[in-house]
């Protein structure tokens, strides 16, 4: 990958296990004026987190190529893919600012299926839970490693530099 993307058939995306609640959508305002967080919630009576999405103060940075300035805010949608450990951030043109970027935490806890690991050339659960990422789809089946991600514990996370298409994964 030195230099460039991976397609999606060279990723082991982290899939939901068949017996989980999918988690709904949520469209909210982000404000530069003050801290946004939004969660994605599984609706199976405990609210087992799916995906979290910090946005400091001061995060947005620019709208399709225009200016954000402090007083401005941004409708966002923040959706689950279906059956595995993704969201899509929109709209598309948000970039954010380096110096407050957002956090996308994707937690795993419960629902991770592991069975992927089979045929992936992974030894073991923990060796690819190791090598957990947050990926964006930069363009069509073309995904690059969000700088600074990786796994703790039970989720992945990584700061953000615009909205897109993004998903748990590790190099195949």
């Amino acid at each position: 990958m030195p230099g460039g993307s991976l397609s999606t058939a060279d990723l082991v995306i982290l899939p939901l296990a068949g017996a989980a609640p999918a988690p709904a959508g949520v469209s909210f305002y982000v404000s530069n004026a003050h801290t946004t967080t939004r969660s994605l919630i599984h609706p199976d009576g405990f609210n087992t987190l799916f995906a979290q999405l910090t946005v400091p103060a001061g995060a947005l940075a620019s709208l399709d190529g225009a200016p954000l300035g402090l007083s401005d805010s941004v409708r966002v949608t923040f959706t689950p893919d279906a059956g595995v450990y993704g969201v899509r951030i929109a709209p598309a043109g948000l970039t954010f600012a380096g110096s407050a970027a957002p956090t996308l935490t994707l937690s795993y806890v419960r629902y991770g299926d592991f069975s992927v690991i089979a045929n992936s050339g992974y030894a073991d659960a923990s060796a690819y839970e190791s090598a957990l990422e947050i990926w964006d789809e930069t363009s069509v089946d073309a995904w690059l490693p969000v700088g600074g991600s990786g796994a703790g514990g039970s989720d992945v996370s990584a700061t953000l530099s615009q909205a897109g298409h993004y998903v748990a994964a590790a190099p195949r």
